[in-house]
């Protein structure tokens, strides 16, 4: 148990209780679309067999065995043409994930397993030799989408595989060599196809959690400290974290911020005019802070660890009315700092990091309620984007046993 208080575990338990309850009629009802079936399996895996919801368990495990069934009978029929490769978050690497959570919950899928790490495989081998013939684009590298987010999971679950772990890593640590402008290879030089106003200011380097450099910093310090080697990961650490030691900045409060995407003006004054907003995962400080954190403690050094520790308990200690949250959900809203809250807590063990735990769920339930009234944000099944995260959140903070933030590269 980690939330103290019991009138606010009691409303986190009847907010949660009354989501799921929702969802399962929708799912009964045939409102959820098959293209979310692998958000829906990854939020069912993850609330099966939980004991804030015990009397939903019979429907959850029937709609974890209809999907399966739906799966199933589209692998018989050649029908997984339309289940893509998108990293890690969405199509056959979430599915996997998923999967990877039932089975350790006792529902043997080994077959299923097999097939989804089987398709990884394969896109892998098709592809890596694409990725160094195309211009850098944060879908090719990233934690969500790219090549940090799958190397995180060969990491935490397919350790055998060396050949596979070290071509990732090898296409992680190329992109630390420098391009014909001059800068390392990880700056943007043109607009993606995702391009959004905040990403067509080109050539930029990317600082966040979710589309930035932190991902391949912490998949390649975690690669390092499990003994896994390939030429050049020593120097391209070193590269990427000494980006955010020089581009980081102190406010007038003493809370550490990054850079959002710095342009190339900024990379050569040495200055960040666009930093840090608020301090939530995707591009907040505080997921960048606890990112760096993990990445220290993996290179075994203590000194910077601590300081990373004490400045995301800084960040932390800030009312969370003033970081500029506008939304519930875990990417940029008031979730994500549950999230970063509980995973720094769990590894840790640091009681200080509980300091504003209350207040904090109560702003999150407040802005769910307040957000329950819209229909995108209820029919919305993405951990990132929609209620289901917030629940996940949630529950994290009553001890509840949610693993879904090894996905956010928090744990």
């Amino acid at each position: 148990m980690v939330l103290s208080d019991l009138q606010l575990r009691m409303k986190v338990e009847a907010a949660v209780s009354q989501y799921v309850g929702y969802f399962i009629n929708e799912f009964r009802r045939g409102e959820i679309k098959k293209e979310a079936y692998d958000d829906v399996l990854l939020f069912c895996a993850e609330i099966l067999e939980n004991s804030v919801l015990v009397a939903y368990q019979e429907d959850i495990n029937s709609i974890i065995v209809a999907i399966l069934n739906n799966l199933k009978d589209d692998i018989y029929q050649g029908g997984t043409q339309d289940i893509s490769f998108m990293g890690v978050y969405k199509g056959i690497g979430s599915f996997a994930f998923g999967l990877r959570i039932l089975n350790e919950k006792g529902m043997h899928l080994t077959q299923f397993q097999t097939y989804f790490d089987d398709l990884i495989e394969a896109y892998y081998d098709s592809h890596i030799r694409l990725y160094y013939e195309t211009s850098t684009a944060a879908i090719l590298y990233d934690a969500i989408y790219g090549l940090a987010g799958l190397l995180n999971y060969y990491l935490d679950y397919r350790k055998e595989q060396k050949g596979v772990i070290e071509g990732l890593l090898k296409y992680l640590i190329s992109l630390t060599d420098t391009n014909e402008h001059g800068v390392v290879k990880y700056f943007i030089m043109v607009v993606p196809p995702y391009g959004t106003i905040e990403s067509e200011q080109v050539p930029y380097l990317d600082f966040g959690m979710a589309h930035g450099i932190l991902g391949p910093l912490i998949v390649m310090s975690k690669a390092k400290n499990q003994g896994f080697y390939a030429d050049g990961i020593d120097k391209a650490i070193q590269i990427l974290n000494n980006l955010y030691k020089e581009y980081s900045v102190c406010d007038k409060n003493k809370i550490l911020k990054y850079p959002v995407q710095l342009g190339m003006k900024g990379y050569k004054e040495k200055t960040a005019k666009r930093v840090s907003f608020n301090c939530g995962w995707c591009y907040g400080n505080g997921s960048i802070t606890l990112g760096l954190m993990r990445a220290a403690q993996y290179c075994g050094n203590i000194e910077e660890y601590e300081y990373y520790r004490e400045a995301l308990l800084q960040i932390l200690r800030e009312p969370i009315e003033q970081h500029g949250l506008y939304e519930p959900i875990v990417c940029h809203g008031y979730a994500s700092v549950l999230m970063i809250q509980m995973s720094a807590y769990f590894q840790t063990k640091d009681i200080r990091f509980l300091e504003t735990l209350d207040e904090n769920v109560c702003a999150t339930l407040k802005c769910h309620a307040k957000y329950w009234e819209k229909t995108e944000y209820q029919r919305e099944y993405s951990m990132l984007e929609g209620a289901n995260g917030v629940m996940l959140a949630l529950l994290k903070t009553l001890g509840e046993k949610i693993v879904s933030n090894r996905l956010l590269l928090l744990e």
